[in-house]
């Protein structure tokens, strides 16, 4: 089925005429790139384009996929579009097959007054009852299709917006509205509250809203929201509670975040909200794979995390995060511990190790990476990653490892050897390798070429998980900016 261009509710369009539309708007914005060229100054464009293309061997199977995103900016005026390329998108997204311009607006803003009628993302609070967002690594686009009004006063701010969210697969939902009052009588003190309405198809009107508030002082800040939801009696009753610290004292910097999800994923084809996890989030491999699916219909949980440079050119962390649900089953648990060191000067050294439990097993993690600066255009970096797992139901054990190698001219290439290997006896392989060619071409230009295998595993981002398949083939991205 081909996805089509602003047609998400079923009703139809008519392709060509789709087709026609993309064409000369884009012909519009070209002649006026051209007469910005020739005279005006105060007419100015800015741009992006990535693409990706891969090719699996394994499956035979070839992935195209292109986002390119342009705007025209006028004294306080600014239009944009979005033309995205999917052809077919990857096995992990939820995205249909097509082309076109998928995204458009127009927007006004000043000092004080931000008006924008189109696509936009937004958030509410921290987002335990809207949060629009895109991950592009994980193909997350909730993106809304309406207006949205943003005034900012010494005093208060005041955030207006309706429109139409985007699932996944690229389909508008109902009609919604929504808003977000912050009061702001002192610096140091602000308090509020956010709204959404909306028509769930099985449900008829629903709602729900927050309250907040927020100490900032020198020494850190203080933030609390607290939610509730309006749906019909037969629904379970629900809320979301969320605070957070932060405490600076010296050179000790301090984190606690706490969270209580009950019967809060407000979903009807669209996930509207998407509340901080209070997990520490890994961009390591191993460590990565193992973070929770966020679960905001049951979870109860926090995280404590404190840094402190304990020797000079050194920073030690140290965190702790626990997820349970309502019937105090241990959903997931962390212990991490990292030491940062610049020693000697053209060296860089982090160490990390912790553990992780989850339903599945339990994991323990070592990770070491070291940088040296060859000379002054030239490095080297290496990082291995060892996790050991032991599975609760049969005591199974085995261990994953993960390294990587990679060289360095600055600031123009860097070509790495990455390599994975697992003694897993359910594991239909054992090893798996590849290589990655990063280039910096005409400044404007990131060009990634990675050729080889690359296994199986979950990858995780604000909560939100996909299973990335094996891949064995060669894969291009090719970032640019104009």
């Amino acid at each position: 089925m081909n996805r089509r261009p602003f047609d998400r509710s079923g009703s139809g369009m008519n392709p060509s005429k789709t087709g026609y539309a993309s064409i000369s708007f884009i012909f519009i914005l070209f002649l006026l790139v051209v007469l910005s060229e020739k005279g005006n100054s105060q007419l100015k464009y800015l741009g992006n384009n990535y693409l990706e293309y891969s090719v699996d061997d394994k499956t035979d199977r070839r992935f195209f996929e292109n986002w390119t995103e342009f705007s025209l900016s006028y004294q306080n005026w600014r239009l944009g579009f979005q033309y995205e390329i999917h052809l077919p998108p990857q096995p992990f997204s939820l995205d249909t097959a097509g082309q076109g311009i998928y995204q458009r607006y127009l927007e006004y803003h000043t000092g004080d007054l931000n008006v924008r009628v189109g696509n936009f993302y937004t958030i509410l609070g921290r987002g335990l009852v809207l949060r629009s967002f895109e991950e592009r690594i994980i193909r997350w686009d909730t993106n809304i299709d309406g207006i949205k009004f943003d005034y900012y006063h010494s005093l208060f701010d005041l955030k207006l917006l309706g429109g139409r969210a985007r699932d996944r697969s690229g389909v508008r939902q109902n009609v919604f509205q929504a808003g977000e009052l912050r009061l702001k009588p002192v610096s140091q003190i602000h308090f509020g509250g956010s709204f959404l309405v909306t028509e769930f198809n099985a449900l008829g009107n629903v709602s729900w809203g927050s309250g907040f508030s927020q100490i900032n002082h020198p020494y850190g800040d203080v933030y609390v929201e607290y939610a509730l939801k309006n749906f019909p009696d037969q629904y379970p009753e629900g809320h979301a509670l969320y605070a957070a610290s932060n405490l600076f004292v010296g050179s000790l910097s301090l984190l606690v975040e706490f969270k209580e999800y009950e019967q809060f994923k407000l979903e009807e084809g669209v996930t509207y909200n998407n509340p901080p996890t209070a997990v520490r989030e890994h961009l390591y491999t191993l460590l990565n794979r193992i973070q929770p699916q966020q679960n905001t219909n049951a979870e109860t949980g926090y995280l404590l995390q404190g840094s402190y440079p304990v020797l000079e050119n050194s920073v030690a962390t140290l965190s702790y995060s626990w997820t349970e649900n309502p019937d105090d089953l241990l959903l997931y648990e962390e212990y991490y511990g990292q030491m940062e060191l610049d020693y000697p000067e053209d060296w860089e050294w982090v160490w990390a190790f912790g553990q992780q439990k989850d339903l599945v097993a339990r994991y323990l993690n070592f990770v070491n990476s070291t940088s040296l600066n060859v000379s002054e255009y030239y490095s080297l970096k290496f990082i291995y990653e060892h996790q050991h797992a032991k599975v609760h139901a049969t005591n199974r054990q085995y261990y994953d490892q993960v390294a990587s190698l990679g060289f360095s001219h600055a600031p123009n290439w860097t070509i790495s050897l990455l390599a994975e290997r697992t003694t897993d006896q359910i594991s239909d392989q054992d090893f798996w390798m590849g290589a990655q060619l990063d280039i910096n071409l005409f400044q404007n230009y990131d060009l990634t070429i990675f050729g080889g295998q690359r296994r199986k595993g979950k990858l995780c981002l604000g909560g939100n998980c996909v299973l990335r398949p094996e891949f064995e083939g060669v894969e291009v991205i090719l970032i640019n900016r104009f």
